[in-house]
């Protein structure tokens, strides 16, 4: 794993300053199986298949359920698991059992499945099974067209690989068809089905319906094989969650599909900048509108200022999330003691650049890919008034007494102007001393904060 702690300055200047980390005491433990499970498992007519330990489908369908099923209408969905013996695996001889094969053809004509994801465990790539053959026994047992994807499940360290794995299968097919371009975006990085409008697709939606931009497709969240087909029409890919930026999304922008809104909208000035990127690569001035649609949040965002300005906070998330929720707090002016960023993208550095640079950022202590260690660390040598982060990180809080706002598990959004507004209502309600967390399994969230 690739560690760094120092100043952000120093990160972004200096990469040969990140080093080898032997230890990692990782708390996520979510690897690149799991991004690609999430592109695949929440579409209408793809069916993924997990192949080798069943454990590992345990984890993976138990995280996506449970944040999900309900919350994001998810619903009840298969996933199937083709296991082998250790005599197998042994012998080599990886050829899926006929009764399975026929059980999979029900399931896959029941759930009216136009393409089957096969997602390897560690385990199926140490021992180099020939998941190419696998695929093609099952298309052939099923009558459905079978994709492999080689991402290793538990143990990688950048999730970034399973988006970027699924987007290539997605996609690669389409670069050599036609185009028929119409002035619409793309939404890409939301993968639940959900269209709810207190959800962050929702309010994504409603902010570009607003501004009289046509959406074509959401990727790829509750969309079919048709809608990927369809979303090569667009003329712009803007992301929801900047995770699944990288090499697909630049391909299909030398395709003609342009990449504008490359970070997600997050913060007041995180959310203008998208917009303002989306709109300028669609030819389209929507100024009145954007000024229209800020002025009418800015009221409380002010309020929510006054009270946060100079308050001393920890964050962390993802590659995507961390650089919004920089932009938030920076507009709020609050005293960034540690941000910490969970595994990095190829263009983390240029993100936090344009941060430092453009919006006079500013972080006391930088961490990359933090550990349980890195966590007590900071929560024994700084006094914080507030900490965001990931789930996990509430026990850490808890020990120390210090207020809580999860940003991996929640429903109520947290971009556009109005998730500027959420995200302050709910930093002022942990310090007040409400609980986002007091049941594990049940998420004590607010009432999102709309401006009609």
């Amino acid at each position: 794993m690739r560690k760094y702690i120092g100043t952000l300055e120093d990160f972004v200047a200096h990469p040969e300053r990140e080093y080898d980390e032997t230890f990692w005491a990782d708390y996520q433990v979510l690897g690149p199986m799991f991004s690609a499970l999430r592109m695949f498992m929440t579409m209408e007519d793809v069916l993924t298949v997990i192949v080798g330990a069943k454990g590992c489908a345990y984890h993976l369908n138990f995280t996506l359920v449970a944040w999900g099923e309900i919350d994001f209408d998810l619903g009840k969905r298969p996933l199937p698991v083709l296991e082998f013996s250790q005599q197998q695996i042994v012998m080599g001889d990886f050829t899926p059992r006929p009764e399975w094969l026929a059980r999979l053809a029900r399931l896959a004509g029941e759930q009216g499945a136009r393409r089957i994801v096969l997602l390897p465990t560690d385990a199926m790539e140490i021992c180099g099974a020939d998941m190419a053959t696998i695929a093609r026994i099952i298309a052939e047992a099923t009558h459905v067209e079978t994709t492999e994807l080689h991402v290793s499940g538990i143990s990688g360290p950048n999730q970034w690989a399973g988006y970027d794995a699924a987007l290539e299968a997605l996609y690669r097919p389409l670069l050599q068809k036609p185009r028929v371009p119409e002035p619409s975006v793309n939404l890409v990085g939301w993968m639940w089905p959900s269209r709810r409008r207190n959800h962050e697709i929702g309010c994504c939606m409603a902010m570009l319906e607003e501004l009289g931009i046509p959406v074509n497709t959401v990727v790829s969240g509750g969309s079919t094989l048709a809608d990927i087909e369809k979303s090569v029409n667009a003329s712009v890919n803007a992301v929801v969650c900047s995770s699944l930026m990288g090499d697909m999304l630049d391909t299909l922008d030398k395709h003609g599909l342009r990449l504008a809104g490359n970070r997600a909208p997050y913060g007041f000035s995180g959310t203008s900048e998208w917009l303002e990127n989306i709109a300028a690569a669609l030819g389209r001035d929507v100024s009145t509108g954007i000024a229209a649609m800020r002025a009418r949040y800015e009221p409380k965002f002010l309020e929510n200022k006054a009270r946060l300005k100079g308050k001393r906070v920890f964050v962390s998330g993802g590659p995507g999330r961390v650089i919004g929720l920089l932009h938030a707090l920076n507009d709020y002016e609050m005293n960034i003691e540690v941000a910490c960023m969970f595994w990095p993208h190829f263009w983390s550095r240029k993100d936090l650049a344009h941060l430092l640079e453009d919006h006079g950022l500013k972080v006391g202590t930088f961490i990359l890919s933090p550990g349980l260690d890195d966590l007590e660390w900071a929560a024994t040598h700084f006094d914080f008034d507030v900490w965001m982060g990931g789930y996990q990180e509430q026990h850490t809080c808890k020990r120390h007494g210090i207020p809580f706002v999860p940003i991996t598990v929640y429903t109520v959004t947290h971009v556009g102007y109005e998730g500027a507004v959420n995200l302050g209502n709910k930093m002022l309600m942990a310090m007040d001393g409400h609980s986002f967390v007091e049941n594990c399994f049940t998420a004590n969230e607010i009432e999102g904060y709309i401006c009609n």
